[in-house]
């Protein structure tokens, strides 16, 4: 019998003893016995669900059920509310419902997931719960770490889904399918006789995250290795336990290097960083980002790697490197800092870029540059070449303003909201440079480029592009 079909002496799937174990684990280490489970009706969720209501009494869990509409299937979406609802009333268990409604066209994903784990952890603050159990599975976590392999992720994001991680100040989040199957599952919810309700939106293809649930993975199955969603589940594993070591190893160096952290400066001491790699430069750059609460979405591993470069070569320069912050380097003191307030209306211009060239952008106090590349590594972004119409022009939003951004399949959202999501002060949205051809915006500078203008496997001429601060 294979092994993800497995059936212990009890007549338990094979994998619930691990599952169990887990879950024993978190509550000897800290995990209070109160868990809200999240349920969507799909198969993971209700799986995840039976498992801990099985495993409530051994372990003395105390389990509530929590489902949120997320406002956009109608009728369906309320037929799976009823579902879970009923569900959890089957099985004896408490049931909290919640509504939400997408505000922003084009961010529905990150907006909804946002909003969901903001919703559960009310929930479980509400209920005195200290976790919230959701249902990924092996073949999520998979999914995950291609993605990000796709998107040029570096070892951080190699890591996965993490099985535990905080949700608030006193509530986990916890995973504890993240080691089980999508077949298992599927088996599982099969014997018990169970009945769950899929989103179709799982299925639509035009979504990156479908595409390689249903045609990349299975395609790397059949015809490279059978086993692929094990095989990147082990390289998640060893990227987390890697940052895990690198983590203490950072502490001491990261204790010497950052000075000062507050939300519009953060200030290092290069002397304590040159002596290392450009990876650990990187690295701590990173935290002290991440600790003033700066925005990410915009920073690359590329850009991770050019801020370390200049602190390495410790040229006196004044570049930006994205999310509105500027890179100070001196001899023995690295600034970055929020950028100054853009230049008023009437100082606005818009300025031809040749290509290849180099154009100043006075109004928005930066340098961009276009050139013919083969190597990618030192720019922001690379663009097909071929698909660009020419001539090129730099300039500032206009009202009314549409930018169809990469990974949104050509559709077109309103440029406010792209700068209000990648969280541009209302004050400097005026002055956010815009690099346009005949065909309208090719890049948002520096957060995102246009989606008919990304290179695929049939791209033969690349044009990179890089924006840097001047004073």
């Amino acid at each position: 019998m294979p092994e993800d079909r497995a059936f212990d002496d009890t007549g338990r799937p094979a994998w619930l003893e691990p599952v169990r174990r887990r879950i024993a684990g978190w509550l000897e280490s800290s995990a209070g016995a109160d868990w809200v489970v999240a349920v969507s009706g799909g198969g993971d969720s209700v799986c995840l669900l039976r498992v801990l209501h099985r495993l409530a009494p051994e372990l003395n869990l105390r389990l509530s059920v929590a489902h949120l509409d997320h406002g956009v299937r109608g009728e369906q979406a309320r037929d799976d509310a009823r579902f879970v609802e009923a569900l959890a009333g089957s099985l004896g268990l408490p049931f909290d419902l919640g509504n939400w409604r997408p505000t922003r066209a084009g961010h529905f994903e990150v907006d909804a997931r946002t909003a969901r784990y903001a919703w559960l952890r009310e929930i479980a603050e509400a209920r005195g719960a200290s976790v919230v159990a959701v249902g990924h599975s092996r073949d999520d976590q998979a999914e995950t770490i291609m993605h990000r392999i796709l998107r040029g992720s570096g070892p951080r994001g190699l890591a996965g889904i993490p099985p535990r991680r905080a949700l608030g100040p006193a509530v986990a989040l916890v995973r504890p399918l993240l080691d089980v199957t999508r077949r298992e599952i599927r088996d599982e919810l099969a014997r018990l006789n169970q009945t769950c309700r899929e989103d179709p939106s799982n299925d639509d293809v035009s979504h990156t995250r479908a595409r390689i649930r249903h045609e990349l993975l299975p395609r790397l199955a059949a015809e490279y290795n059978p086993q692929i969603v094990a095989a990147l589940g082990r390289l998640g594993g060893l990227a987390a336990a890697e940052r895990v070591a690198l983590d203490s190893l950072i502490r001491p160096i990261e204790a010497a290097a950052v000075r000062s952290i507050d939300p519009d400066r953060i200030v290092l001491d290069r002397r304590a960083l040159i002596a290392h790699s450009p990876f650990v430069i990187a690295e701590i750059v990173r935290r002290a980002w991440r600790a003033v609460g700066w925005p990410e979405m915009a920073m690359t591993a590329g850009r991770w790697q050019r801020i370390a470069e200049r602190i390495k070569e410790g040229r006196p320069s004044v570049i930006h490197i994205g999310e509105g912050v500027a890179l100070r380097v001196d001899a023995d003191v690295i600034l970055l800092e929020r950028d100054r307030e853009p230049a008023p209306p009437d100082s606005i211009s818009p300025v031809v870029l040749e290509a290849p060239g180099a154009v100043e952008v006075p109004w928005a106090g930066g340098r961009l540059t276009a050139e013919i590349v083969n190597n990618a590594s030192s720019y922001d972004e690379t663009i097909d070449l071929d698909r660009v119409v020419f001539p090129l022009v730099v300039r500032p939003p206009a009202p009314g303003d549409l930018f169809a951004p990469l990974g949104m399949s050509g559709r077109r959202v309103p440029l406010r909201n792209l700068l209000r999501a990648r969280r541009v002060p209302q004050s400097h949205r005026r002055a956010v440079p815009l690099l346009c051809d005949q065909s309208g915006i090719l890049w948002v500078v520096p957060h995102r480029i246009a989606d008919r203008v990304k290179t695929t496997e049939r791209t033969t001429r690349r044009l990179g592009l890089r924006w840097e601060r001047v004073d």
